[in-house]
């Protein structure tokens, strides 16, 4: 028994003397590793500023290229295709970490495009404290994504609304001390609205798009505050009483679907209205034209047709008495227009230029173009 507890301590003392050669040999090994990993990390540095040079720029440049990527604000980018942020956050981490640590990046969102509540509340908490742009909707049971939106009015600088029915606006019933630009788009769709939802403490609001019925039954607006209003509705006897409210006015485009309306019963004085635009030529816009004054008007579209309505005012002329009607407005005004616009036109545009040499600019198109705004 002796002999075997002598033979494995010699075996023991042999492995560990094995054992310690080659720790000393790895230890070594180590060393050099460690050496060669130093010696390749300023060429690997080198080469990958080669390889991705855009890592290598400040965040600061970074972030602004970043926001570059995206529509102008307010205009809200894609939330899944090009150009969005949620691409750039799958680019790499440190694109990740950059885009969410821009708030810039998240502040415009279009909420009709999800029916997720839970990635609008993680937009709207990436936006930080910034001025927000909100698209939203009621329809097609989006208007709990909207709804998310709500609770940071006190941040909306443009709101843009496609609803049903005014009767949603209910549930934003606080101050939007930052709105600056407002467009409703209301199908009331044969549904009764109690009263017309409010807008109060929106000290910013100058910019007001309003599509509707009757804009008087679905909102209430301050109108006298506004300078730019581009109205579209069905009741033509509710605009003079609006326009009349409208003293700053500086722009303005109006189409109204009541044909034969009735027009105001007095002029209509717009005594700041620099741009004005019909888009429509139907006896009730006419109604309306024939009454307004503008001193201060510069730019003035409409159809050709528009001035060949009955009861206009011209005398049987040739070319329909659209020279002479026009002439009417201008003198009843006693405006210096620089730029006219008539679309869908037969008149030769050099009749218009010989009856109006004052008039800088004056273009002639036998189609409709885009207006002036």
């Amino acid at each position: 028994m002796l002999l075997s507890l002598q033979a494995d301590r010699a075996i023991v003392a042999e492995k560990d003397a094995q054992i310690s050669e080659l720790e000393a040999q790895i230890a070594v090994l180590e060393e050099a590793i460690s050496v060669l990993r130093a010696a390749k990390k300023p060429a690997e540095d080198r080469l990958n500023s080669l390889k991705y040079p855009v890592l290598t720029l400040p965040n600061e440049i970074t972030s602004e290229i970043f926001q570059h990527y995206l529509p102008i604000y307010p205009e809200p980018p894609e939330f899944f295709e090009d150009p969005s942020p949620t691409k750039l956050v799958q680019i790499c981490r440190q694109w990740r970490e950059l885009a969410l640590a821009t708030p810039a990046l998240w502040r415009a969102m279009d909420l009709r495009q999800i029916s997720s509540s839970d990635l609008a509340h993680l937009w709207l908490e990436r936006s930080g404290c910034l001025p927000l742009s909100i698209r939203g909707t009621d329809a097609k049971g989006l208007f709990h994504t909207f709804s998310a939106s709500i609770p940071h009015c006190s941040r909306w600088e443009y709101l843009h609304l496609a609803l049903d029915t005014s009767s949603s606006l209910k549930a934003v019933d606080a101050a939007m001390p930052l709105l600056r630009t407002l467009s409703l788009v209301i199908n009331r769709r044969g549904r009764s609205v109690t009263s017309p939802h409010r807008f109060q403490d929106v000290p910013l609001l100058r910019s007001v798009v309003l599509d509707c019925h009757s804009p008087t039954a679905d909102v209430v607006l301050p109108w006298s505050q506004l300078t730019s209003l581009t109205l579209r509705c069905n009741y033509s006897r509710e605009i003079p009483s609006i326009l009349r409210q409208m003293s700053n006015l500086v722009h303005c485009t109006l189409s109204i679907w009541d044909r034969y309306g009735n027009g105001p019963d007095s002029d209509v004085q717009l005594l700041r209205l620099e741009t004005l635009v019909f888009k429509d030529d139907n006896e009730t816009d006419v109604a309306v034209f024939k009454h307004l004054v503008t001193p201060a008007l510069v730019c003035l579209e409409l159809r050709e047709s528009f001035l060949c309505f009955k009861g206009f005012g011209a005398a049987i002329a040739p070319h329909g008495g659209v020279v002479e009607s026009l002439g009417a407005f201008i003198s009843k005004s006693g405006c210096q227009l620089r730029e006219l616009r008539i679309t869908k036109a037969s008149v030769p545009q050099e009749i218009y230029r010989s009856a109006f040499p004052s008039i800088s600019m004056i273009n002639c198109f036998k189609t409709a173009v885009p207006h002036l705004q």
